[in-house]
């Protein structure tokens, strides 16, 4: 083929086609060539290919099998390395002997580097995977896409609504679920002695009463959220339960290739922790309850006092009236009647004061916030009355629930007033409560209790609810601390503020609403 011919040729092909002679001196130099390399063909042609590129090829394979093809590192125009893919075939002349070698190669520079980042990449990951203080896991999903495409194909649009409908469905996502990897930690946590222990389904980790936190999971996974997190209990396979933290990630790419990666960290310690805490601040808010009784012997024993007279005297009168000749039934009946209702009474506000006296864990249940309040007013009527405090209440009666334990939040209504009254007590001025009920800005269920006292001084507010700080000549500076940890615990806030007006206080707590 005539030079130019062929030159035109191999312009055409888009890789790099080099042609050399014997000796191995550059002949035919394509527009690939140039494209690949940065040289154009007047530096290239007559020049050693091994000179210009740095490299040749496997010369004596190649004189030998008359081919050859591998990878080569090569030189560009400008100096950068590169990795090019080449082919080389020998051509013979009439006598036998090579007369030129044909090479086309293309450039794999990026393909290598890339494939090279993505191993150092999944090396990386490999490192992180194992050296992770917590425990990893990697999961295989695809069954689980397929059971939802054949529900959603069936009709079903609400994952969540079928999931709680059909707990059976989300524990045979669990049986489908298999372990595909797990880390040195997992076997820790999970008390196997080998890994392989651990590359099973996943439903013999999850108990029962767990499901519905790997429903919101699977529910998080498909509806487009990052990630998922929630503290559930955790099985081993030796049937132990534990606390644990859950959290798994949904990257599109892995949640497309039907991989999950999830981690868990076991949190038994801190569950204890909590709970030991939470039982030590029980202990303090009933030592507090205690001594506010104490405080309140008086009003309590005026209270029970009252019905117990009542009794008294209507059983004097039912004497009386049995003492007659002819008694009169139907005023004896009267007298009976109200003797029961005054008993009744008396063992109501006995019950009251016991509710507040035994020492019981706390009980959360939906609450009427208005109740509450009008129970707590009547530990405090013969308090208020002999101090001369007139208590006006602004209950909204469209209040919803609140999710508390009655008696601890009974102690903060009683508390709060009882502080406002005492505050009151030694004060000139008017001596007025106002209790309102409502909701904030947040919607949440809000308790304000203003009184018309001295106020507190500015440089105290900030400190008014720090353990053992009083403003009391006889105070311990506990009862405040005790009504933050109480509203706190049950999800809510607390403070204390001077009125705009200048005399007086206004505390204030929240509360959540309860879940319908």
């Amino acid at each position: 083929m005539d030079p130019a011919e062929r030159g035109d040729l191999f312009d055409l092909v888009q890789e790099s086609i080099v042609v050399c002679d014997a000796a191995g001196r550059i002949t035919a130099w394509n527009a690939g060539s140039t494209e690949l390399y940065g040289w154009d063909a007047g530096q290239a042609l007559g020049r050693p290919l091994a000179d210009l590129l740095g490299a040749g090829g496997d010369d004596p394979a190649l004189l030998a099998e008359g081919r050859w093809e591998g990878e080569l590192a090569r030189r560009a125009a400008d100096g950068r390395e590169l990795i090019v893919e080449v082919r080389r075939i020998v051509r013979r002349g009439a006598d036998g002997k090579p007369a030129e070698i044909i090479e086309t190669a293309r450039g794999i520079t990026e393909r290598r580097a890339a494939e090279r980042a993505l191993r150092e990449s999944e090396y990386r990951y490999r490192n992180l995977f194992q050296a992770m203080a917590a425990s990893f896991w990697e999961l295989d999903f695809r069954p689980v896409g397929q059971m939802l495409r054949e529900i959603r194909k069936a009709g079903v649009s609400d994952y969540a609504a079928h999931f709680a409908a059909h707990p059976e469905f989300v524990r045979e996502m669990m049986r489908v679920t298999r372990v595909l990897a797990v880390n040195e930690q997992s076997v820790k946590l999970f008390g196997v002695d080998d890994a392989t222990a651990l590359l099973t389904t996943i439903d013999r980790f999850w108990p029962e009463a767990s499901t519905g936190v790997y429903a919101d999971s699977v529910v998080a996974a498909v509806s487009g959220r990052p990630s998922f997190s929630r503290e559930t209990r955790l099985r081993t396979l030796d049937g132990r339960e534990f606390d644990a933290h859950f959290t798994a990630c949904f990257p599109p790419e892995t949640v497309a290739d039907g991989k999950l990666l999830i981690g868990i960290i076991d949190i038994g310690e801190r569950v204890r922790a909590q709970r030991q805490l939470q039982d030590l601040q029980a202990q303090f808010a009933h030592a507090a309850r205690v001594s506010m009784l104490g405080e309140l012997t008086a009003s309590i024993a005026h209270e029970v006092n009252q019905p117990l007279a009542a009794i008294a005297t209507n059983a004097s009168a039912g004497m009386r009236w049995l003492s007659r000749p002819e008694p009169d039934l139907d005023e004896l009946r009267g007298i009976n009647t109200r003797v029961v209702a005054d008993a009744q009474r008396a063992a109501a506000i006995i019950a009251r004061v016991r509710d507040m006296a035994v020492r019981r864990a706390p009980e959360p249940r939906p609450l009427s916030i208005n109740a509450v309040v009008e129970e707590a007013l009547l530990f405090l009527h013969h308090e208020s009355q002999g101090k001369g405090v007139s208590i006006e209440l602004a209950l909204d009666p469209d209040l919803p629930s609140v999710m508390a334990d009655r008696t601890q939040l009974q102690q903060v209504v009683v508390n709060l007033i009882a502080n406002a009254i005492q505050a009151m007590a030694a004060d000139d001025g008017p001596r007025e409560i106002r209790v309102r009920t409502g909701l904030d800005a947040e919607g949440e269920v809000s308790v304000k209790i203003e009184d018309t006292g001295p106020g507190v001084r500015p440089d105290d507010l900030p400190r008014l609810f720090d353990s053992f700080f009083t403003t009391k000549a006889d105070g311990m500076g506990m009862g405040l601390p005790i009504c933050r940890s109480i509203i706190e615990t049950h999800g809510g806030a607390i403070q204390a503020e001077n009125n705009a007006s200048g005399r007086g206080a206004c505390f204030a707590f929240n509360l959540p609403a309860a879940e319908v």
